[in-house]
């Protein structure tokens, strides 16, 4: 017999910081095709990306911030980091890395700031 007693209480908070690592694992999965074999490191979605570079913790601030939220979750970290590194590889020298993708949404804002200061001049 199972008796509740031992199992731990998660407060709200728990909850809502489980919910934040369910949703980094949600966009680490988004885009996936079932059909398609080839799940490349580096193909999908920047969400996709950004996300697996989070889990992976592949960045000090990313490992930093997912620590904490770990810690406020009731969940060990390093278990977190080592199933992400596990199941989602590097991606390979060539590919976009989530300071790349940064680069190029602030190239995208520059671009668009730009043409709207031409439009309206």
């Amino acid at each position: 017999m199972h008796s509740i007693l031992h199992d731990p209480l998660l407060t709200p908070e728990n909850r809502l910081w489980r919910a934040v690592l369910e949703q980094a694992y949600t966009d680490a999965e988004s885009g996936y095709d079932s059909g398609d074999d080839s799940d490349d490191a580096a193909s999908g979605p920047p969400e996709r990306i950004r996300a697996r570079c989070y889990l992976r913790g592949d960045h000090k601030q990313d490992a930093a911030a997912l620590t904490m939220v770990c810690g406020f979750a009731e969940i060990p970290a390093d278990r977190v980091l080592n199933w992400a590194r596990k199941n989602y590889p590097r991606p390979t020298a060539n590919a976009p890395t989530q300071d790349t993708l940064a680069t190029g949404v602030v190239g995208a804002r520059h671009r668009r700031a730009r043409s709207c200061a031409e439009v309206s001049a």
